[in-house]
């Protein structure tokens, strides 16, 4: 159990540093990843603004953040409950797998990104 704890702690450390990498390439050319989906069709996607957010969270600017994308929010607390889950499954078993235990869980937030979709589209958020 102890190895994997140290797996999971060295793969979290490879994904702080990759993080960091993109946030100072960002920082330092203004440069970010561009959205695909904004390109080919003028939509907003769920993620669009989601660099931004970050650094303006990254910096305490929660309303800056909230300007950029307000379903920073939401997405983050998934993303560290999927994170939990995985990680206390691996730990626990040594099974790395991403099948989540509460379906519930993906349900309410993949309606919470359509509806995100929709709104920020139609009302130009």
């Amino acid at each position: 159990m102890k190895k994997r704890i140290i797996k999971a702690a060295a793969v979290y450390g490879v994904v702080a540093a990759v993080l960091l990498g993109y946030y100072l390439f960002v920082r330092l050319t203004g440069l970010g990843i561009p959205c695909v989906v904004h390109k080919f069709t003028g939509f907003s996607c769920p993620g669009c603004g989601n660099s931004r957010a970050l650094i303006a969270l990254l910096h305490l600017d929660f309303a800056g953040a909230v300007r950029y994308n307000l379903f920073i929010f939401p997405e983050l607390l998934f993303a560290v409950y999927v994170a939990a889950v995985v990680t206390l499954r691996y730990v626990k078993t040594g099974v790395y797998s991403v099948a989540m235990p509460h379906e519930w869980a993906l349900w309410i937030f993949l309606l919470m990104l359509v509806g995100w979709t929709v709104v920020r589209n139609i009302l130009g958020v």
